[in-house]
This record gives C-alpha cells, structure tokens and sequence, in this order.
C-alpha cells in the first residue's frame, strides 16, 4: 500500500483507475469496500487490472492491501461537503479530483460486488461514452412527488420540464476520462444551486451528474456488477462474518476465499417463491408482505453465509407489523405464543419457534 498526500504530492497518472471514496471509521463501510476490491481482485486478469485508489481519511486501514491510497484531510472532507450540508457533494467532489489521475477512471460506490473482469467496464468508457450503474427513472415520472417539486422549480430555470424530460441514473458507478473535468465541475456547480436554503431528496448528487451528462451516450453497469444498496442489511451480516474468520490482512488465500461468499441475498427458488405466492394469494397490502417476509426468510437457500442472514426477511415483517395501527395490531398480531392463524406456516417446521421469538423480541423491544 502505498499512502499519498494527494493535495500535496504529485499523483502518478495511470491508464485505468478503480475509484473509491471512504471516510469514517465505521466497520461495515471498510468491509463494503475491502470486500468490493477482493471482487474486483478475484474476477480481473491480473496483466490489465486497473491501479485501485482508495480517498480515505484512515489510509493505515488499507495497510498491506494492493491499493493506493490517496489522504483526505478533515479539511478537504468539510471542503467537498460545500456549504449546504450536503454530505454526498463529496462523491461528485472525489470524482472530479480523481478523473485527473488516470486517462480513464471507474468511481465505485464501496457497496458494490463485481461480476466480471473490469477491464470489461473499461472498455466501454470512452470520449463521449460513459457509464452509470443503471437506469432508475425519466424526470418526468417523479417531477410531480412532493419531495421533488423544489428541485423541479431549479430544472424549470435550466429548461427542463416533463416534456423535455431525461433519464435519472443511480450513479453506485460512474466511468468518465480525464477530459471530464467540466462535466464534473457542472455537476458540483448544480448540487451547490439546488441544495441552497435545504433540500428535500438525499440523491441530488446523482440527479446532477445524470444531468450533466443528459445528451451523452451513457451505458449501465448493472450486468458487471451488483450494487447492494438496498439491501445492506444482508451483506454487512455476510461480510462481517467473512472477514472475522479469516481476517481482514491482504492475502492471495482472501481473494480465493471471497468466492465462498454469495453475491446475492438470501432469495428463495423460483419454485419456492411460486408457492409462498400462492399460499398468500388471498392476502393483500401489510399482510401480504408480512407473509411473504416471513416465509421467505425461512425459504431462504440453504448455505453457511445465508443461514447468518435470512433472519433480516423476518425483521422487515416486524417491521411492517409495528406499523399497523394499534387496533390491527393487536387483532393480528397481539399473541405471538403461536403462529397467527391467519397466515400460512413455513414450511420447514423447526423455523415456527425461530420466527415466533424473533417476533416478540423485536416487537416488545420496540415497545
């Protein structure tokens, strides 16, 4: 590892470059991006592996890992945060300081497995060609939610309306060149516009840069990758699991090793979801999904790393049951002794019990 003040000390221009942005010391967001490298690491052709660069304001957490690391003061931190409090101005702020270090570079959300060899990515990142993780929504299928209306008033001064209306890309990816750095400094310019006074959505930096890259030629990554990012909850129980076996030092045996980990979560069969759907075809809305998570945590294929996790199906449904109101609450759910006989059992008979005490415990600690 190699630790570089970058404010400070020149930066050796690369060709390809895997971009990641860290900061904090929580222990799920170094495992993210630890184990997000050892994907990128298992899948790669070691003669045309991308330079991994890491911004971080804990460089000694990365020591003996094959990356670079490039130090983030607190005072560069505050700086990318801008003025507004929007803390994912970083992530536009990073992109645009790191395009320079390499004539192509690929900035990966830390939440994020790859599926192939990256250098698959590169190739498609080109003058004019860029990448996004994937396609969400056209402006114009959310103009009218109520948390966006204030932004609609900014894209209105810039002539955008849901008549002329463009495409919204998550960016857990982004591959730009080293000739980007005007798109970049668009993409800050407009966080810095449309965050002033407040702001109601927390995606604004991504709406930004899908903005300023409106009329380009954009392609998704979502068939190279996988970004997680909703559903964390199984992938930091999957994750802090893997690396409090074998360590988080860098070693060949970790690269191996990351391929006993699954890259999806805990999902049941096609065949087991078929049926879970058809015992619960007389259920709709809060119900339904409360059955649905509940059999679908017991549902879950069998395997060490899902065993650790499918209990995250069955704190949703405890979730969905602390929002019904009270009344419906208890009508449903008020005796959690025995399975509610109003919803169909899992199939694996051992799981009733598992799933009755997860239940009260999660419920009568949120009480």
């Amino acid at each position: 590892m190699q630790v570089i003040d970058f404010q400070e000390t020149p930066v050796k221009k690369v060709r390809h470059q895997l971009l990641y942005l860290i900061y904090g010391d929580k222990d799920a967001y170094r495992h993210e991006a630890k184990f997000s490298i050892l994907t990128a690491l298992a899948h790669g052709n070691p003669a045309t592996l991308p330079s991994i660069r890491i911004l971080t304001d804990r460089p000694e957490d990365y020591r003996g890992w094959p990356v670079e690391t490039l130090a983030l003061s607190p005072q560069l931190l505050a700086e990318w945060q801008g003025n507004n409090g929007y803390i994912h101005r970083r992530k536009a702020c990073a992109i645009a300081a790191g395009l320079t270090l390499a004539e192509k570079t690929l900035f990966v959300d830390t939440d994020t497995l790859f599926l192939c060899d990256p250098d698959l990515l590169f190739k498609q990142i080109q003058p004019g060609q860029y990448l996004m993780d994937s396609f969400e929504y056209h402006w114009d299928y959310v103009c009218k939610r109520e948390d966006y209306l204030k932004l609609g008033t900014h894209l209105r001064a810039h002539g955008i309306t849901p008549d002329n209306s463009f495409k919204l890309y998550n960016s857990g990816l982004c591959g730009v060149t080293d000739k980007d750095g005007a798109l970049l400094a668009q993409a800050v310019g407009l966080i810095d516009e449309w965050t002033e006074g407040g702001f109601d959505i927390h995606t604004i930096e991504q709406i930004a840069i899908s903005f300023a890259l409106r009329n380009q030629a954009i392609s998704e990554t979502n068939k190279h990758v996988y970004h997680y990012f909703a559903e964390k909850r199984f992938f930091h129980t999957m994750q802090a699991h893997f690396f409090a076996q074998h360590g988080e030092a860098f070693n060949a045996q970790l690269v191996e090793r990351c391929h006993d980990v699954p890259r999806t979560r805990p999902f049941p069969s096609a065949w087991r979801r078929l049926k879970i759907k058809w015992k619960l075809r007389n259920h709709s809305g809060p119900l339904h999904r409360i059955g649905r998570d509940l059999l679908y945590g017991s549902a879950a294929p069998e395997h060490p790393y899902y065993n650790l996790c499918r209990h995250h199906w069955w704190d949703s449904a405890s979730r969905e049951i602390l929002r019904l109101d009270p009344k419906h609450q208890q009508q449903l759910f008020g005796q959690l002794e025995h399975w509610p006989r109003h919803l169909p059992e899992p199939s694996k008979a051992q799981d009733k019990p598992l799933i009755m005490a997860h239940l009260r415990k999660r419920i009568t600690t949120s009480g």
